[in-house]
């Protein structure tokens, strides 16, 4: 065993028996929350049942709800969630340069969304995951054919993650369970060890075998060579059976999107809203077992019976017929049956069910995500006010998930699609320059129509000083208001006529003006004029 596979499989092992709690704390949550990941402590088969315990789903529902809203709210496929600008603003009006980088946005969006880079499915499960225990892990990397974009999640019980000196996640474990002819279809046979080996030779090729695979900075490159094994990022895979090395390659960029719901200072892995539901999630499941055997017990209560009072065992299925001593019966002065009153409240246990309900779906932000923001009868204001609520409420948590999720997504996959030539040639003024991504969220959005619904209120306001003295207006700019407006409200840019044509098509419109201002006589001289500049302008061509 080589000294760097034992450093590696040794730090693997102290760093996984370090987050010992935090795996118990995830085993809870996902036994309540998402059952399907309930397997953190404890080993399941596959296709078991893994919800015998649950006696209400009103958890597992707010979850659900949660992590659709995240991808609606930061990545809805019906609407483009990025765009791709030039850094420098002189720049980034260039006509050409737009045009550029119009089309790049729509061959990244088009790679993202291919079928078969399952973008769609495995950030689906990454927004499971970080709803529930506050922390996911998504791959961004390329197909073994290189001709697609490929998304990968993992299971977080297998996911180790470490941070640097900036509290960036810059280094990741992954263990993994392949097949001995998964491994040898992935890495070769030559490359694994003896008893992969001997199960392939064996017929046990079904046989699972442990594998670690690591991605972490490099410390010791060669930065003027562009191979695999000089990159910034190193990746390598153990056979832990064998303790041998099996592949070592690398990556240009850290090729993991690892988002976090909230972080504390002096821990790694986040915190989720399930973590603030987790409590009333217990509760209401203890609640609906006794509810239910409370149910039970009013629609078929337990029976009072005299003694020696009735023949045999009460018969209480349908149709059983139970005798009873009538002697004992004029004794007691009525049928000698009667149900046991147990005094039970289910009315009060309902509404204590409910509260405890509300309180879950307030941990997973449902009273925030279904503000009608946009009901009918509202007025403007009013409008704008549930708006705002909303940003305040949601903004700050989903700012951060921009930042270490979509950026991540985005920025990997551009640089992956452009290192394989997806893209045509840049314009000559972009070569060289640096670009910039920015996310057209339905929140972003919402926080620029809050700022367009501002410079309306403004106007508003300044209303009776314009008809004082209409040259107020002459401090707004209409051609800036004008340009900003499909940033605010999704609309495609192209729909924006370039600066140069809006010049022309105003000058040939205050020329046109001038000529109806003209006395009649001078009109005409000025069309002949006009038509002979047009001919001879046709003479020259």
């Amino acid at each position: 065993m080589s000294m760097q596979v034992e450093d590696i499989l040794g730090r693997h092992k102290r760093l996984k028996d370090a987050r010992r709690t935090w795996e118990s704390h995830w085993q809870e949550l996902a036994e309540v929350m998402l059952p399907r990941r309930a397997d953190f402590t404890t080993q399941q088969m596959p296709g078991q049942r893994r919800q015998e315990h649950i006696y209400d789903g009103t958890p597992m529902l707010a979850r659900r709800g949660l992590a659709s809203a995240i991808d609606g709210l930061l990545k809805p496929k019906t609407a483009k969630w990025f765009k791709i600008k030039a850094q420098d603003e002189d720049l980034a009006e260039d006509e050409e340069v737009k045009r550029w980088l119009e089309g790049a946005e729509e061959r990244l969006y088009r790679a993202i969304y291919n079928r078969r880079a399952r973008f769609i499915q495995r950030s689906g499960e990454v927004d499971d995951d970080l709803v529930t225990f506050g922390t996911g892990a998504l791959f961004i990397g390329e197909a073994k054919d290189l001709d697609r974009l490929l998304f990968k999640s993992f299971h977080l019980r297998d996911v180790i993650l470490v941070e640097n000196a900036d509290g960036e996640i810059d280094t990741v474990y992954i263990s993994m369970k392949l097949t001995a002819r998964q491994a040898a279809s992935k890495w070769g046979e030559a490359a694994l060890g003896d008893a992969v080996k001997e199960a392939l030779s064996s017929k046990e090729s079904e046989k699972q075998f442990p594998f670690l695979w690591c991605v972490a900075p490099r410390k010791d490159r060669d930065r003027g060579r562009r191979d695999s094994e000089n990159m910034p990022f190193a990746s390598i895979v153990i056979d832990v059976t064998a303790e041998k090395e099996i592949e070592k390659s690398g990556f240009h960029e850290f090729p993991f999107a690892v988002p976090r719901w909230d972080t504390t200072s002096g821990e790694v892995y986040g915190r989720s809203p399930g973590m603030i539901a987790l409590p009333d999630a217990n509760t209401l499941q203890q609640m609906g077992k006794t509810l239910l055997v409370a149910g039970h017990k009013a629609v078929d209560p337990p029976l009072l019976v005299g003694d020696d009072s009735v023949f045999g065992t009460p018969k209480t299925f349908p149709g059983g017929i139970t005798t009873f001593d009538m002697q004992a019966a004029r004794d007691l002065g009525r049928i000698p049956i009667e149900p046991l009153q147990t005094g039970s409240n289910l009315p009060l246990g309902r509404e204590m069910q409910n509260d405890t309900r509300d309180q879950i779906w307030a941990a997973f932000f449902r009273n925030v995500l279904q503000l009608p923001v946009d009901a009918p009868r509202m007025t403007a204001t009013e409008v704008l006010e549930r708006k705002e609520e909303f940003i305040r409420t949601i903004g700050p948590v989903f700012g951060r998930l921009e930042s270490d999720y979509l950026a991540a997504v985005v920025e990997r996959s551009f640089m992956i699609l452009l290192r394989a030539g997806a893209f045509p040639e840049p314009p000559e003024a972009l070569r060289g320059r640096e670009i910039q991504f920015d996310y057209a969220s339905p929140v972003e959005q919402a926080r620029k129509q809050i700022e367009a619904a501002g410079a309306a209120r403004s106007v508003e306001l300044m209303g009776p000083f314009v008809q004082a003295d209409p040259s107020i207006m002459d401090n707004f700019d209409g051609d800036a208001i004008a340009r900003d407006t499909p940033d605010i409200f999704g609309m495609p840019s192209k729909w924006i006529r370039p600066e140069a044509a809006v010049a022309e098509l105003r000058e040939a419109r205050q020329q046109a003006q001038q000529v109806e201002a003209l006395p009649e006589e001078a009109r005409a001289g000025a069309d002949v004029v006009q038509k002979l500049a047009q001919a001879a302008g046709a003479g020259q061509t």
